[in-house]
């Protein structure tokens, strides 16, 4: 006959059972507090260069020293953190006022300020504006996107009651920056900027927040992720335990992105097989970048023109590209068998998908691509700092030139003169 044995623990045993866990759980959130509050006094970030609106931005009124490549100069910015002299947001009787946003080459902290492109530019449009001032205003921070542009323009740029706003794209990691999971480090801590989803194809005008380990959003937008996004991000500024491991949780998102894209695959049309076969990760990661950009250029430009200004485009390329295509054709040639995907490139087709997605939006668009190609090759002297990959002071002045040469024709045909 068999005998059933009662398995069940005793009240005694359960209590014991419960108590060690408890007094587990306990010694665990001792040991993460104490290793929190050890990690605060090592880990100490640069809340100077944090930006609730943008991620991050520049340090107001920070003086330094730098070497550009052996170019020593020194390096100024303004009270708000910009690259540029100060200026007051009430514009001055009788000044035409151009905001010019964009990353580290508007920023220009390779030169003095002013040797920057916009500083030469104001400069030259007073010598030739008979009598109208003229007011060119930098708004130019390292490695941001056009979506934190939109939002430095909403919170700030605004206030400086600007007649034309100069988005200056650099086809090089523009596209990068407008897919979610962007950031910088300061002082080993991860900054992550805000972004602009595309939900159900349609873009969500209020920008999202990115936090390690959770799922960006890139097709459905869930108000309940939107929630949990801010409260982790939050957490995320406050913990240093969270900031530690956030390397760590963004391995879990490498499967949504593929943020390691040479800018040379910018120039390959979409709709390349062999591209899209050998490269379908990037392929689609390009894809989605191209249409968040094309749409957060939109927003920008209604709200631009709601304040009764008007937006255009400025694109530019990266020094490898311009070198490259300021090649005699046997060199490009000799360059493209080394790196067969070159021959997929076009180097227009930046401009094309421009001109071709905001066709009837009356945008404005300038392409540096053909003037920068067109000084190097007569004067054999390349306009980038060989390693630093940015203007040199003499490409400060060959940019500020052919800003200064677009903007007057375009001003006289507005004017009518």
């Amino acid at each position: 006959m068999n005998t059933k044995i009662d398995t069940t623990p005793t009240p005694k045993v359960k209590s014991s059972l419960t108590t060690n866990i408890a007094v587990s759980v306990g010694a665990i959130i001792a040991v993460l507090l104490v290793l929190e509050l050890g990690l605060h006094l090592v880990i100490k970030p640069d809340t100077t260069r944090f930006s609730a609106t943008t991620g991050w931005r520049g340090r107001a009124n920070e003086f330094k020293l730098l070497d550009t490549d052996g170019y020593d100069h020194p390096f100024q910015l303004n009270s708000l953190g910009m690259h540029d002299t100060e200026h007051p947001f009430a514009k001055p009787a009788n000044t035409y006022r151009i905001l010019m946003l964009g990353d580290s080459f508007t920023e220009a902290r390779q030169v003095t300020e002013p040797q920057t492109a916009h500083q030469i530019l104001e400069d030259q449009l007073n010598t030739s504006g008979q009598g109208k001032q003229y007011s060119v205003i930098s708004a130019g921070v390292p490695a941001w996107g056009t979506g934190q542009q939109l939002l430095y323009y909403r919170s700030e740029g605004r206030l400086f009651q600007p007649d034309l706003v100069l988005l200056m794209f650099y086809i090089g990691n523009d596209l990068n920056d407008n897919i979610p999971i962007h950031s910088v480090t300061f002082d080993d801590v991860a900054y992550y900027s805000p972004y602009f989803p595309l939900c159900k194809g349609r873009l969500d005008p209020q920008p999202w927040v990115y936090a390690p380990g959770l799922k960006p959003t890139v097709g459905t937008c869930s108000p309940f992720q939107k929630v949990l996004a801010e409260n982790l991000h939050r957490l995320y500024l406050n913990s240093r335990i969270y900031m530690l491991l956030g390397p760590l949780f963004n391995r879990w998102q490498g499967n949504y992105f593929n943020k390691n894209l040479p800018n040379i695959h910018m120039y390959v049309p979409l709709d390349n097989e062999t591209f899209r076969q050998q490269f379908p990760r990037e392929n689609e990661t390009i894809a989605y970048a191209w249409q968040v950009t094309f749409e957060t250029i939109k927003l920008l430009q209604q709200e631009v023109e709601a304040d009764g200004a008007e937006l255009a485009v400025v694109l530019i390329d990266s020094a490898d590209v311009i070198d490259l295509l300021a090649l005699p054709p046997a060199e490009q040639e000799a360059r493209a068998q080394e790196m067969p995907y070159l021959s997929m490139t076009q180097p227009d087709y930046p401009e094309m998908q421009f001109r071709r997605a905001l066709a009837g939006h009356h945008i404005d668009l300038l392409n540096l691509q053909s003037e920068l190609i067109r000084y190097t090759n007569e004067n054999q002297q390349s306009l980038y700092f060989p390693h630093d990959k940015h203007w040199t002071v003499l490409g400060n002045q060959v940019v500020a030139g052919i800003l200064h040469d677009w903007l007057q024709e375009k001003l006289e045909v507005k004017s009518g003169s």
